[in-house]
């Protein structure tokens, strides 16, 4: 069981990453809109909260628990996301009459599915296997790289071997 401080230390990292992820978008936005000064900042303030994401990670490692037990819970997690979350953001989306985003919960669903289905196998950890991820929507190959992506109908060349 976590303590408080190791729960605080993922709320961080996660915090943290997020925050690096939003100032990266807002940084491509302030330099199309001409903003370059704008783009810089936002992009030293994302590089900055990436390396405390990246510090708290490293606090964390050797903190968490097995392996074999973190693939059944990302099993579980992703099919709740794919069968309850994306489903009725879905929903919100159609009520808001926002198509784009309402497609992108649609994709983000088939995506958890994938990668639900993936982990199903009970040696896809053990067994050797090449894993190609669809660099457009996520999904994940294995041992094979599909004539086109069956979520966004992305090319092979699209597809990027998994390594460590």
């Amino acid at each position: 069981m976590p303590n408080e401080l190791d729960s605080r230390m993922k709320m961080a990292m996660a915090a943290e990453s997020a925050s690096a992820a939003r100032n990266r978008l807002y940084a491509a936005k302030a330099k199309k809109d001409g903003q370059g000064q704008l783009a810089k900042l936002m992009t030293a303030m994302a590089t900055g909260e990436q390396i405390s994401a990246r510090r708290a990670l490293i606090y964390l490692r050797g903190k968490i628990g097995q392996s074999d037990r973190h693939l059944e819970v990302l099993r579980h997690q992703k099919q709740a996301a794919a069968a309850r979350e994306y489903p009725a953001a879905r929903e919100a989306a159609a009520s808001a009459g926002d198509r784009s985003a309402g497609a992108a919960f649609e994709q983000f669903e088939k995506v958890s599915y994938n990668h639900a289905s993936v982990l199903e196998d009970p040696d896809i950890a053990g067994a050797e296997h090449e894993f190609y991820v669809c660099q457009v929507c996520g999904f994940i190959a294995v041992d094979v790289v599909p004539e086109k992506c069956p979520i966004c109908g992305a090319v092979p060349g699209r597809f990027k071997q998994a390594a460590l």
